[in-house]
Parts: structure tokens; sequence; C-alpha cells
């Protein structure tokens, strides 16, 4: 995904988001919480350099944060990770792009919610690929 060389929204911004997303992706798919959280390298590097290191060691130590291939969420019930089609969308959540017309916004007394289509999440359950298997 090419951004600008000087985004208008921060990359720590970005970042977070699609931690939510997918972390709120395994919450629906599997009502738990996730165990842990994966993030690309680049970006994990990117988050230590804008927050602080102390910062993401107290991100990890809260939601089991390490570094992945891509963004993925797990835990015993399976993995939950965003698909290419979440990665364009988020530009779309966050301004940067035009809102995907699949995403319905639910304006609501404390502010907009978003509900994102499906196909931007990959489930796997335990014991399909072996996956969720991998303790942090």
């Amino acid at each position: 995904m090419d951004l600008p060389s000087n985004p208008p929204v921060s990359p720590a911004v970005r970042i977070t988001v699609l931690l939510r997303l997918v972390s709120e992706g395994f919450q629906d798919a599997f009502a738990a919480r996730p165990a842990w959280l994966e993030v690309p390298a680049v970006d994990l590097a990117e988050l230590r350099e804008i927050v602080g290191v102390e910062r993401v060691e107290q991100l990890r130590s809260a939601t089991g944060l390490r570094e992945g291939a891509t963004y993925t969420a797990g835990g015993p019930a399976g993995t939950v990770t965003l698909s290419a089609a979440a990665h364009e969308g988020v530009l779309g959540l966050l301004g940067l792009a035009a809102l995907p017309p699949d995403v319905v916004v639910e304006e609501t007394p404390d502010g907009a919610r978003y509900h994102v289509p499906e196909d931007w999440f990959v489930t796997a359950p335990a014991g399909r690929n072996g996956s969720a298997d991998r303790a942090g």
C-alpha cells in the first residue's frame, strides 16, 4: 500500500486502527479476546520509533503484541488475519480514501460506529492450520 511520505494521519494511528480491527475481528469470530496480536516487522519498528520502546513494551504486556508476517490476532480458539481488502478499506476509515461502499456507518450518541464486511477477515479455527498454536 503506497502512502504519502508526509501522511495527514500518523502511521501510529494507522497501525493502531489495524490492530484494533484485527482484535475486534477475533472477538467477533470467537467471542473471546485474543491472547496475542501480530504486526509486520516494519510497522512494529515504526510504532516503536513513534511511541517509544517503553510504550511498545506496555502494549506487548497488555495485548501480547509481537512481530509477525501480517496483522493477525490469535488464541486457543484460532486466528484472524486482516485481508488485503481490510488494508485498503482502513484508508477510507481514516479519511485518506473514499469509504468503501460495503462499510456501514451507524451514528450513535458516542459518535460513528463502522461495520466492516466479513471479507476483511480471514478466520482460521484452531486445528485447521496450526497457526493458533503459535504461543507467544
